[in-house]
């Protein structure tokens, strides 16, 4: 049994303890010992432990926000992190998406139903948030958009794309600096969805990208994979790619709050790498 997985199930012992301190930031901590995490494979076996015992306490806790938000970012993270089963990366970004809906709503009345809002309504709304809503802003687009990545066969889906940017153009206009710049991250990866051949914004993209490493001193390496692999790929710049992702794999990933995502970006950027030729 995986040290992860005994730490959980050794916290379960003390059940009620658990329940009256999980408001005061058990399982935040908890998240937080992950993310900084240096052992993919470790956290890829725990994760899935620590999520049933976190719905058991989100039975008995169902209006918890900041439960909710621990749920919906794990949940979104392990979803499109560890899982390579296609139905079943649809299930987690679903109750993902659910955890983050629901986080919104009880933090705040007028966030209800952001999913069958008019888009005018959404766009009231987002507009009068405040820098005390950041986290749940950041929880629901990243949800959000893990959803829509995995349901990309679905134009419902799709269609869905225009509220969350609402989102992230108001995290810009809040803190661009928030998650190290990862507003400028998602924005970077907007402007690339659709090609330059078809009326897509490449420099627009390539500026939020470098704004968000820019932002983040260059720790944040997912933006630097993200920009090689949805900026320099769609241009096909070979140059601009191989050199984002030998920085990359030459950097240290250990950074508070980021070393588990820097780990799984510098295996993401050896496998882009490995597939250059090929695709180039």
């Amino acid at each position: 049994m995986g040290t992860v997985t005994v730490v959980l199930f050794t916290f379960l012992s003390g059940c009620q303890v658990v329940i009256s301190s999980v408001t005061s930031g058990f399982f935040k901590d908890l998240e937080t010992s992950i993310l900084n995490s240096d052992d993919p494979d470790l956290i890829e076996a725990g994760i899935p432990a620590f999520l049933i015992i976190l719905d058991g306490m989100l039975e008995q806790n169902p209006r918890d926000v900041s439960m909710l938000i621990v749920a919906a970012q794990l949940k979104s993270s392990y979803a499109t992190a560890f899982i390579d089963d296609v139905e079943r990366q649809r299930r987690y970004t679903e109750k993902a998406r659910g955890h983050a809906l629901q986080a919104a709503c009880f933090h705040k009345k007028k966030l209800c139903n952001l999913d069958t809002k008019s888009f005018s309504d959404i766009e009231e709304v987002i507009a009068s948030l405040r820098q005390s809503d950041l986290p749940v802003i950041y929880a629901l687009t990243s949800a959000w958009s893990s959803w829509i990545l995995v349901h990309s066969h679905d134009f419902r889906a799709l269609a869905q794309l225009s509220r969350v940017r609402v989102l992230v153009e108001r995290m810009l206009e809040l803190d661009e600096s928030y998650e190290f710049g990862a507003p400028h991250m998602y924005m970077g990866v907007f402007e690339s969805l659709v090609p330059p051949t078809l009326g897509g914004n490449s420099d627009k993209a390539r500026r939020h990208f470098e704004e968000a490493i820019s932002l983040s001193g260059g720790k944040n390496l997912y933006a630097k994979v993200l920009f090689a692999e949805r900026y320099a790929r769609n241009l096909l710049d070979r140059e601009l790619h191989d050199r984002l992702l030998a920085e990359v794999l030459a950097a240290d990933p250990t950074v508070e709050g980021l070393t588990l995502q820097n780990r799984l970006a510098q295996q993401r950027a050896q496998e882009l790498k490995d597939s250059a030729d090929e695709f180039f």
